[in-house]
Formats: structure tokens, sequence, C-alpha cells
């Protein structure tokens, strides 16, 4: 199961534009604003515009100054596979070494026949802690 999702990650990556969270995909509402520290944030829900396997729904954390996105959490619009009933993925993101890039991820799957799955990976190394507010 770990390997069919980093093989979608993977497919998804590669498929980009028909993946990215851009007006193309995705219908956007604003739902609110918070703070994360001392850096305000929007939050918005995110509707995919189509049935596809690497659209969420749900909703996306955006820095309020440089928009960029700091973290989303949904479900996918389409099953990623008959054996999975319903996924929670959430990522998060943050600056490291001067790049922008998602810095953890979490997804828990109801499996069918098997229960309940939580995969959950981190990308920093601990010597580089990711800087909480954007420059």
């Amino acid at each position: 199961m770990v390997r069919e999702l980093l093989d979608r990650e993977t497919e998804s990556a590669k498929k980009r534009r028909g993946s990215e969270i851009s007006r193309t995909n995705y219908d956007f509402v604003f739902l609110r604003q918070e703070d994360f520290g001392v850096v305000p944030e929007y939050v918005l829900r995110i509707v995919p515009k189509r049935k596809d396997k690497f659209l969420l729904r749900g909703q996306i954390w955006v820095d309020a100054s440089t928009f960029r996105i700091r973290r989303i959490e949904g479900v996918p619009a389409k099953s990623p596979s008959f054996w999975i009933k319903g996924i929670h993925i959430t990522l998060q993101f943050a600056e490291l070494g001067g790049m922008w890039i998602p810095f953890s991820f979490d997804a828990i799957a109801t499996v069918r026949l098997l229960g309940q799955y939580t995969l959950a990976g981190l990308n920093i190394r601990a010597t580089d802690p990711p800087s909480a507010a954007p420059k």
C-alpha cells in the first residue's frame, strides 16, 4: 500500500498541471482568517472541478502576505483504489534552504478488510529546522 501511494505521488508529480492548486482545477471559497503565530493566514475551501484521484476536496491555509500555501488538508475527489474506503491527507509546507517545500505528509486511510492505517513522512534534517515565517 505504501508503494502504491508513493507511485501515485510520482505519477501526480508528472501530471503537475492537472493536479496543481489553481483556478483551472479548483473553485475556492474564503472561510476565515487565522493567525499562525504572528503570521496571518487565509483559510480557503478547495472544491475540485472534476473527480480525479490527484485532486483534493478540503481546505488550504495560505500566508496572507506571500500567498504561499502553508497547509493542505483534505480527501481525494476520487478514491485512489478499490481497496481504500477513505483517506485523509495533510501536507505542510515551510522554507528550507531558501526553498518553499512540503516538509511533512500524513495520510490516514481506511483499507477494506484490514482497517485503519497511518502513513507519516517528514523530510527535514534535525540540523536544519524549517522556518515558520516566510521571508
